[in-house]
């Protein structure tokens, strides 16, 4: 393309120059604090485009997946940067992050391969419920801790259990 090495040289010296002129000067303007707050909308918008892909150009599943994801860890981080007080950090809002995971799995585990698969919902479902209760504790909202709650409330597992129990004998289909 270019056979004079001396004008590549220019070029490229050029080019480099004036990348790092507009670097420092939105450094030195104080730009890069205001900017760095919004380096998730990069998540945001690599999620919204795989899930444009996933809804209207029949991608596979897993671009479901990856793109809710991605968009609502995106969206999620550029409230916390922006929005969300920042008496709010992410040492006490670390449990969205798994009810994102739980988000994301139950569209994933409705559309995969056009059926639902119970193995992906449920699970999707026990994630967002966690993530209610590790809030709870997380935010202060319960005052007990997480361990003595355990210790006090385990048997509560054991009432799930058998309510699950009752619900899939009394609903299974007669032989």
């Amino acid at each position: 393309m270019l056979k004079d090495p001396v004008r590549k040289a220019a070029i490229v010296s050029g080019a480099l120059l004036t990348i790092i002129g507009v670097l420092l000067i939105v450094w030195m303007q104080g730009f890069i604090d205001s900017l760095v707050r919004w380096w998730p909308a990069a998540f945001t918008v690599v999620g919204g485009i795989l899930l444009f892909k996933a809804f209207f150009r029949k991608a596979r599943p897993s671009a479901l997946f990856v793109g809710l994801l991605m968009f609502l860890t995106g969206t999620f981080y550029l409230l916390l940067n922006t929005v969300i007080p920042e008496t709010l950090t992410l040492k006490e809002l670390w449990p969205v992050f798994m009810g994102i995971v739980g988000v994301s799995l139950i569209p994933y585990g409705a559309r995969y391969r056009r059926t639902v698969r119970v193995t992906l919902v449920v699970p999707g479902l026990i994630l967002i419920v966690l993530m209610g209760v590790f809030l709870l504790f997380s935010l202060q909202v319960v005052k007990q801790s997480f361990s003595d709650f355990v210790v006090s409330w385990w048997p509560l597992v054991l009432v799930f259990m058998g309510i699950t129990l009752i619900a899939s004998g009394w609903t299974r289909p007669k032989e």
